[in-house]
């Protein structure tokens, strides 16, 4: 059993009807909304209670039998309103979710799918019609779906189960992003919290893992390990020892290499470097990351020799540039490692292309910079170690160089303002999807900007990622990436931007239109989807607003040569 498992193994289920509270609640105020009016003068009689919906009893008795489990009469049921002359959208949505819990997700996506496709569906609607499509295998309609309802009320708890979806599609950074916000605004869902923690954990996040496992029971193995594991970040050696020893005797048999991983960065934090190199020795097939731990651990210990034999089969497959690889921490670790040990045996020169390496899977790492620079010194290359040690520096110094660098609005400037600061520069890793972009490596740049994705919060990866993968002619993925850039921020005028375009070069005009308009009321001026706007309406001969949209994009930028070119050509197209 793996701590994934054993996660699933003891979350408690949100609460099984948390999707019909979304439809139910309204019911009542279908039936009996009135016109706002004056409030009426104390002495002034009650108003008369409105008559319940003749649907409100049988719906009533088929959700009991749903929660007793009944499921098969519940369906008999629920078949029987559906042809009722009563019948409502709203009730029709509530039978949908209902379905889904039934265990006949086709049958709610029959029902849902109508509703849910409308361009005004509600939240609970699309929420309700996703969870219907997952149940049903209909992964990619469904993400739709629940990106749609988080659109249109962010806190909706579509986001959860996209952030779960997400996670479970090993894209850790943009489930952490949604599912975060929800745990902490749903404590008593703890699935959701416990996965969140999870998350935090890969991403390296101690203090918000810690946050998230509070109250949880440590007589639980899974909750144990995470929280073990958040003290091993938090550099708490001691306490994260004391805390996972009792759990290596007593653990379910699945669990046992995460319980001695963890443990043995747990002893090496803690100075006992031998009992680290025990818990794992002989563990290690298959493993980089434990083939590193225990190299760590015997050179701390004193063994460099068994130290470089253990992870010189590694050090001698690594890469040597960053284009194949994902997250580019294991390697780093690899190099880093294994020129430290060069460089304690005498070897200064052998450690340098290790350092290089290093400094090549992640150009922002001042302390690969700094090695590098002892290396080359070492080694009598002087010169090259002072280049290596401003690298160093500047690495170290650059978020606060980025802050202090960043260009301000003029102030005889105030509509530019207007439209919000001004950027900062592009860090290392996305000037360099830029470049390879520009050299026709769009493979290439698509590795390195997903690279950049998964160190930086900067939401202009994401806009690079849909480019690319735009011009690779992969417009399904780009939207996937523009959809999932938008559930985590849905008022981003250039995430919903990407998404229009992505759905243009999926020829979806329509939704595209919406789209487009929708991030010009975002960003009045937004050039690109002035442009592309424009190009729609030309296409559906729309001239005069697309002739006027032209004519707005030269005033704002006379240099665009596209909208230049597309108003020649209508200008023409009105003389002949």
């Amino acid at each position: 059993m793996s701590l994934g498992s054993e996660l699933s193994s003891m979350r408690h289920k949100i609460p099984a009807l948390l999707s019909l509270a979304l439809l139910a609640a309204p019911l009542a105020a279908e039936q009996t909304a009135q016109p706002a009016r004056p409030a009426a003068p104390q002495a002034a009689p009650a108003p008369t209670a409105q008559p319940e919906s003749p649907l409100q009893k049988p719906l009533d008795d088929a959700i009991h039998l749903v929660q007793t489990g009944k499921n098969a009469e519940a369906f008999q049921k629920l078949q029987a309103i559906e042809k009722d002359p009563n019948m409502t959208p709203l009730v029709l949505s509530l039978i949908g979710a209902l379905y889904t819990e039934i265990g006949k997700p086709q049958e709610a996506l029959r029902v849902l799918k109508p509703q849910a496709d409308s361009v005004d569906a509600q939240p609970a609607v699309l929420y309700n019609a996703g969870r219907a499509a997952l149940r049903a295998g209909k992964v990619d309609e469904g993400r739709v779906y629940l990106t749609r309802s988080v659109l249109k009320q962010p806190d909706s708890p579509a986001a959860r189960e996209l952030g779960m979806l997400t996670a479970r599609d090993g894209r850790v950074v943009e489930a952490y992003s949604m599912l975060r916000p929800w745990a902490l605004r749903n404590p008593n869902d703890t699935e959701a919290r416990l996965m969140a923690a999870d998350l935090a954990v890969q991403l390296e996040r101690g203090d918000d893992a810690i946050q998230l496992l509070s109250g949880f029971p440590d007589s639980e193995p899974a909750v144990r390990l995470l929280r073990g594991k958040a003290l091993v970040l938090k550099k708490d050696g001691p306490g994260a020892v004391a805390l996972l020893k009792p759990l290596l005797t007593k653990h379910p048999q699945g669990m046992d290499l995460e319980v001695r991983r963890s443990l043995a960065e747990a002893e090496l934090l803690a100075g006992q470097p031998a009992e680290a190199a025990k818990l794992i020795d002989g563990k290690t097939a298959g493993h980089p990351a434990l083939v590193l731990l225990l190299a760590r651990a015997q050179r701390q210990a004193g063994n460099a020799a068994a130290a470089a034999a253990t992870l010189k089969p590694l050090a001698d497959k690594l890469p040597a540039n960053a284009d194949a690889i994902g997250d580019p921490r294991p390697v780093m670790g690899i190099a880093l490692e294994y020129g430290s040990l060069l460089m304690e045996g005498g070897h200064a020169a052998e450690a340098v292309p290790f350092y290089q390496k290093a400094t090549v899977y992640n150009p922002r790492s001042a302390d690969a910079w700094k090695a590098l620079a002892k290396a080359l010194d070492a080694a009598g290359r002087k010169d090259e170690a002072q280049k290596a040690l401003a690298q160093a520096t500047a690495a170290a110094n650059a978020p606060a160089r980025q802050a202090a660098t960043a260009p301000k609005a003029p102030p005889s400037a105030p509509a530019a303002a207007a439209e919000g600061p001004q950027e900062q520069p592009l860090s290392e890793g996305l000037q360099k999807a830029l470049q390879l972009m520009s050299q026709g490596q769009s493979e290439a740049a698509l590795t390195a900007v997903r690279q950049e994705i998964a160190v930086s919060k900067d939401p202009r990866a994401r806009m690079i990622e849909v480019r690319i993968l735009l011009s690779l002619r992969r417009p399904e993925d780009a939207l996937k990436s523009a959809e999932t850039a938008l559930a985590t921020d849905p008022t981003n005028a250039d995430y919903v931007y990407l998404k229009g375009a992505s759905e243009m070069a999926l020829q979806r005009f329509s939704a595209a239109e919406q789209d487009l308009r929708k991030a010009l009321q975002l960003q009045p001026r937004h050039l690109p989807a002035m442009d592309d706007l424009a190009v729609l309406l030309l296409r559906a001969n729309k001239k005069e607003e697309a002739r006027k949209l032209l004519q707005q994009v030269l005033q704002i930028n006379p240099q665009d040569q596209v909208a230049a070119a597309n108003l020649k050509k209508l200008n023409g197209e009105a003389q002949q």
